[in-house]
């Protein structure tokens, strides 16, 4: 299932070396401690509460109820949980540079754009962000990625399903946006129009179902078991959709430029316009299936039940930033069949040269939690 990557020494070669500065940028961000919000607090409560007794618990004693329980189910089996994550997350963009890699062959078949397509995705702010601060993403975004290939593999390699069941399963129990993700698959399983409708209703909703079963399990035991109450339960979906939207077309627009306010909501615009139309009307299935999940992912953010946090945006779509960029890529890579000589040296230079925007932002704000986090250890002493 990998071979191509085998195939590609030199591209490896290359990976291996996005993949040494990414975990670089992490050791930097944090190098004198991760960084702690309130979310992390919840963790590792829950982590030594489960440790010592087997139940979670939260900060101030009552049942950790608000989040997935994997994560603290990690952390629960080390003495010293933070010690531990530094490993746990050189394992986990082990596992998302494996799984960007695989992913860019499946859509690309040029090496500049899979160069570019690794950079701009292990060295985006995103994943700098969700590895500097004790949060659930990074293991998250490892699980979904793996399971988002395994699904364009279900075809090739019928044992995918049991890879895709696995890692679907658990990317749910990480964290409740796994639903989306996975929902968004389970979609673009539906529309197979290769298959007879009964046989991909039938995938579909198995595929959907066995993942979700254990999140459906973990709510049910903290409703009624635990007798804990959710935030999912107390408003209506879609309630705050209106205020929800523009907070989700400037987190879009911002992978893009450095735009903010309405230029930057405009660029979120530009984007599902560009994905809608590409995916309608000139996109393969491999494509779609991107279209699909950007798409669903966006949407049950903009349909939840509370009014989205503008600080957490990044936070929230650091996941799905990688599908993000290897849609545009795979556009620009379409485009560069057909191109005229002299053209292809002039697109690699402008890709180049955009990168440059990404990166820029990230070494600002990673610099910037590195003073945090030794300011905070400074302060500690």
């Amino acid at each position: 299932m990998f071979k191509p990557i085998i195939k590609q020494p030199d591209l490896w070669i290359a990976c291996s070396a996005v993949l040494f500065v990414s975990i670089g940028l992490e050791f930097y961000g944090h190098a004198c401690g991760f960084l702690i919000t309130l979310d992390s607090l919840q963790y590792l409560s829950a982590a030594k509460s489960f440790s010592a007794s087997g139940i979670f618990l939260s900060t101030d004693g009552s049942y950790y109820s608000y989040w997935g329980p994997l994560f603290p189910f990690i952390l629960s089996f080390f003495t010293d949980s933070l010690s531990a994550l530094v490993w746990i997350n050189v394992a986990s963009k082990f596992v998302i540079a494996l799984a960007l890699f695989a992913l860019v062959n499946s859509f690309i078949n040029d090496s500049i754009l899979k160069i570019a397509f690794l950079i701009v995705s292990m060295l985006t702010v995103h994943v700098a962000l969700i590895s500097v601060f004790v949060w659930s993403e990074l293991i998250f975004t490892a699980l979904i990625l793996l399971t988002t290939f395994f699904a364009l593999s279900l075809k090739k390699y019928p044992y995918s399903y049991y890879c895709f069941f696995v890692t679907g399963f658990l990317g749910c129990l990480q964290r409740d946006a796994g639903f989306f993700w996975v929902g968004g698959i389970c979609l673009w399983l539906l529309f197979d129009s290769s298959r007879s409708l009964k046989a991909r209703i039938a995938q579909s909703v198995l595929c959907f179902f066995v993942c979700i079963s254990g999140l459906i399990a973990w709510r049910v035991y903290i409703t009624f078991v635990m007798h804990q109450s959710s935030n999912l339960y107390d408003y209506s979906f879609f309630f705050h959709a209106i205020e929800n939207v523009p907070p989700v077309l400037l987190t879009f627009g911002k992978m893009f430029l450095p735009l903010n306010g309405i230029a930057g909501e405009a660029t979120g615009i530009l984007f599902f316009l560009l994905l809608f139309y590409w995916c309608i009307f000139k996109a393969g299935r491999s494509i779609h299936l991107l279209g699909i999940i950007i798409s669903v992912y966006a949407m049950g953010f903009i349909a939840l039940p509370w009014q989205l946090d503008a600080n957490e945006m990044d936070r929230y779509f650091s996941v799905v930033t990688p599908l993000v960029y290897l849609f545009i890529l795979s556009i620009v890579y379409e485009k560069l069949q057909p191109a005229k000589q002299g053209m292809p040296v002039l697109i690699y230079t402008l890709v180049f040269i955009w990168l440059c925007y990404p990166l820029t932002r990230t070494f600002i704000n990673v610099k910037a939690w590195h003073e945090r986090s030794c300011s905070a250890s400074d302060t500690s002493k």
